[in-house]
């Protein structure tokens, strides 16, 4: 849930620093310049974080802890990248029929 809010306030962050510094763009295009800014270091966080529990779910030893969380982790960080990448800005834009 963390990398999710971070991943939000990133963006949003950048989505700001756009829209002050040209505020004659309109917010989807600042939108979409933020996204392309940060896209990179957000995919690797999540990548990286999925690799490290891979491990856990493939070895001989499935426990009953380390197995589950790895299973739930990997799938809510999947999960995320929708909610940042379609649910974000769905709800963060301004509800302007001009965008």
């Amino acid at each position: 849930m963390g990398l999710t809010v971070n991943a939000s306030i990133y963006i949003l962050n950048e989505y700001n620093n756009l829209h002050q510094r040209s505020p004659r763009q309109t917010p989807m295009r600042c939108y979409v310049k933020a996204c392309n800014a940060k896209i990179t270091p957000i995919l690797l966080t999540v990548l990286s974080t999925i690799l490290g529990f891979i491990p856990f779910m493939v070895g001989t030893d499935k426990t009953a802890f380390w197995f589950p969380l790895a299973a739930s982790t990997i799938g809510g960080l999947i999960m995320s990248l929708l909610g940042v990448f379609l649910f974000l800005p769905l709800y963060s834009l301004p509800n302007n029929k001009n965008i």
